[in-house]
């Protein structure tokens, strides 16, 4: 009965609203269950309101609703494994916040390890260690168009500036140059597909210019030690706010702002072999996203105002 159950939920939480549930025929057939076996499964289902389905006769059983927690724990699924970028930007934040609030809004347990590198993270999935992750459009779109990548064939996008948002991804100097062409040693993280694109956009190569391999967390500590002259940062939570520092910044400019546009949203992605994900990818409702990464904001202006505060009652001692 349990093997039927499971069999069921997993079919319609890989199908939608409106799909043909398989014929009760093919999961006897698949299971080597009785006739009657496949039926009192339904019948459990839609009595715990995980699942309801209309029969059309020899056309099968069109999905009318589905309960995802319900159908998940009647069918006694394991956890999603996520995985997520180290926190530490108001995006990531967000998304870790507001992903985990709609998984307990759709009763789906979870666990969470924070990976480092989009393209790692997209590894684990694709060697079936993890089953979601969240990275930017860049990091999917290169990596998918570099190899292929039919494990990873659940996904949906955030849209523009969820993963980048365009005023925190900046360029880093100590001094303002008085012409671009002075910057000559560039920062750049070749193992990251977003920050080597990003770079090259806002620094292509030219006589004289030439890139130092440094990991993109890293690029405030090489440019402000003079290793580097600039480096592409993306803007990260700090006890010390970057106006102290001594860096100069900016947000890019000229045609690499396309380049960032084209890379800054975000894009979430399933591994196939777990097609019950493909549910929860979609019932995700994506507007309530905004609220989480600003409220993520409004921490950081508020901690930035204390500090200001503190400092105008300083100076007025």
């Amino acid at each position: 009965m349990h093997a039927a159950v499971r069999a069921v939920v997993l079919d319609a939480l890989s199908k939608r609203v409106g799909d043909t549930l398989t014929k009760n025929t093919d999961f006897r057939e698949a299971l080597g269950v009785g006739v009657g076996t496949v039926q009192r499964a339904l019948d459990l289902l839609a009595d715990r309101g995980a699942l309801q389905t209309v029969s059309r006769g020899h056309l099968g059983r069109r999905i009318e609703s589905v309960d995802i927690g319900q159908s998940w724990q009647a069918a006694g699924l394991p956890p999603v494994q996520i995985t997520l970028s180290p926190p530490g930007s108001v995006e990531i934040d967000g998304i870790e916040a507001w992903l985990g609030r709609e998984l307990v809004r759709l009763g789906v347990p979870y666990t969470l390890t924070h990976v480092r590198g989009g393209n790692h993270r997209l590894d684990l999935l694709d060697r079936g260690e993890s089953d979601l992750t969240v990275v930017s459009a860049g990091t999917f779109d290169g990596l998918r168009a570099a190899r292929d990548l039919p494990s990873l064939d659940i996904e949906r996008k955030l849209g523009p500036g969820t993963y980048y948002s365009p005023e925190r991804l900046l360029v880093l100097t100590t001094r303002e140059p008085a012409v671009e062409g002075e910057l000559r040693r560039i920062a750049i993280d070749r193992e990251s597909f977003d920050h080597e694109a990003l770079t090259l956009a806002q620094f292509p190569p030219r006589p004289g210019r030439e890139y130092a391999q440094v990991p993109f967390p890293e690029v405030p500590a090489f440019v402000l030690a003079g290793l580097v002259d600039a480096g592409v940062w993306h803007q990260l939570a700090s006890a010390v706010p970057l106006e102290l520092t001594g860096l100069k910044y900016r947000p890019m400019w000229g045609d690499s702002a396309g380049t960032r546009d084209r890379l800054s949203g975000a894009t979430i992605v399933a591994r196939s072999e777990r097609g019950e994900l493909r549910a929860v990818v979609d019932s995700l409702i994506l507007e309530t996203l905004p609220s989480h990464r600003d409220a993520a904001i409004a921490r950081e202006q508020a901690m930035a105002a204390r500090l200001a505060s503190a400092i105008r009652a300083s100076s007025n001692r």
